[in-house]
């Protein structure tokens, strides 16, 4: 089974009675600002190039530091494939928007480059 697909109850405690409530989640958001630049060159790449540059930058702002690890659930999120990944990557590498670092074995570690 996903864990996605698992139930979880979150719980908060009501200031006022003190009492545990059930929580709402909150929806996932992408933390910007992501230069226009950037995404202006991302958007002509063919492929998912596009759409793996913005799950980066949802990683980068989750992560809030400077090099992030292409992970499984970014890819399950926005719907890539490995393959799809693997070629997007090396787009965005070429066009100049993101550093990577590979090595055998390991997830690729990405680093944004924010201004082309």
């Amino acid at each position: 089974m996903h864990d996605r697909n698992i139930p979880v109850r979150r719980l908060k405690q009501n200031p006022a009675t003190g009492k545990w409530e059930e929580a709402v989640a909150k929806p996932l958001f992408i933390s910007g600002p992501i230069p226009l630049p950037w995404v202006e060159q991302a958007a002509q790449l063919p492929g998912k190039a596009f759409v793996l540059g913005i799950g980066l930058w949802w990683l980068h702002g989750m992560a809030r530091d400077a090099e992030v690890k292409l992970t499984k659930r970014l890819l399950q999120t926005f719907n890539v494939s490995r393959d799809a990944a693997a070629d997007g990557l090396s787009r965005l590498e070429k066009a100049g928007l993101v550093q990577v670092k590979r090595a055998p074995g390991k997830r690729p570690s990405v680093r944004i480059v924010k201004e082309p």
